[in-house]
């Protein structure tokens, strides 16, 4: 049977994936990608979708100088998309909470040394903070006010950069992707179900999955599930106006009308179960903060797996020796931040270009034995 030929494979329907759909497809080229569920059905379905911008400015650091640039394209994805009739996104302040006096001082002197902070950045006292979202506990001692911040969903999101890809020519195909072949000449062949299809070059952007996806063309690539739980809660009162942080935690009222409180970070394997132990952990720290959330509803709870690299850096690059074979991953709980320069640096390189941020630190040669 002959192959499906098309210029660039990708395998996985997440953010990372659909950026580069989209950046392939803006460029002219053919594009297939193949998700053995549907768009964004995993992390990127699930997500908390806070955009936080950087505190600080350092572009020589290979995954600040990423994030900025996906940052950048956050904004330009949103304005192209406005254009074509999806509104995804909306401006949207967050605080990182001072849990206690220890990280309030440490809060004030960052603050005081921030002359390289970007944008609205304020320290606030809790009287000031008061005024923003009169619910926080008075035992919390203060927070830096991020005013940039801002907010997706990243269900919708994932979506509309496919369907803007899909205006454009590109193929979805609802198949498992069972190997990954090479002959290291700019020729790859995908099987999936049963069906062969060729390209010139291949992008894995298959999360978590990825690295079982690369062992037969001999790439070992330690990335592995790190599982997160978000629970949704119908909550008195009004909406809150901010999005909060404290800990490993977070907090916001969603454009769906509820209010969701995450996360966890669980080395379970591939187990995307939620669970009670998470669900009273969430809960419980968030009625610390907010003692009003005593009173609220659990309506949904969520599960998803981020994949993670054992270094915790992203993983974006071609395999050592063959630039036929791009991966895009790792981008763990930033994900979602991260996911539309995983896209672009993984189109620039498939379209043999040049990426506009130096990844070389940020390869799959960084574990090539």
């Amino acid at each position: 049977m002959a192959a499906h030929t098309t210029d660039v494979i990708i395998i996985g329907g997440g953010i990372a994936g659909c950026s580069a759909a989209y950046f392939l497809t803006q460029t002219g080229h053919t594009v297939t990608l193949i998700e053995k569920d549907s768009i964004a059905a995993h992390a990127s379905g699930y997500a908390f979708g806070v955009l936080l911008p950087r505190l600080m400015d350092d572009r020589s650091n290979p995954v600040d100088a990423l994030t900025g640039h996906s940052l950048d394209l956050h904004r330009q994805i949103a304005t192209e998309l406005a254009a074509e009739g999806e509104d995804l996104r909306r401006q949207k302040a967050s605080v990182l909470l001072a849990l206690n006096e220890t990280d309030a001082e440490q809060y004030r002197s960052l603050y005081r040394s921030g002359s390289s902070f970007i944008g609205d950045v304020r320290w606030l006292e809790y009287g000031e903070l008061s005024h923003i979202e009169p619910r926080i506990s008075p035992k919390i001692p203060g927070g830096v006010y991020l005013g940039d911040s801002a907010e997706i969903s990243p269900d919708q999101y994932t979506n509309a950069l496919w369907r803007a890809a899909e205006r454009r020519g590109s193929n979805l195909v609802s198949a498992e992707v069972e190997s990954v072949s090479s002959t290291g000449s700019q020729s790859v062949t995908v099987q999936a179900d049963g069906q062969e299809y060729s390209a010139g070059r291949v992008i894995v952007a298959a999360g978590p999955w990825s690295a079982r996806l690369l062992e037969n063309v001999g790439m070992a690539v330690p990335v592995e599930p790190l599982k997160g739980q978000i629970v949704r809660l119908k909550a008195p009162g009004p909406e809150m106006r901010v999005s909060l942080w404290w800990g490993g935690d977070y907090a916001g009222s969603k454009p769906d009308g509820l209010l969701w409180c995450g996360t966890t970070e669980e080395r379970v394997g591939f187990d995307e179960k939620p669970t009670d132990n998470a669900r009273y952990g969430i809960l419980s720290s968030a009625n610390g903060v907010l003692p009003f959330l005593k009173n609220a509803e659990v309506v949904q709870q969520t599960a998803c797996l981020r994949p993670v690299t054992v270094d915790g850096l992203p993983l974006i690059g071609s395999i050592p020796g063959d630039d036929s074979i791009i991966v895009a991953t790792g981008g763990g709980r930033n994900g979602i931040v991260l996911g539309p320069a995983l896209g672009r640096v993984a189109a620039d390189l498939a379209g043999s270009r040049e990426p506009e941020v130096d990844v070389s630190f940020l390869g799959p040669s960084r574990f090539a034995v």
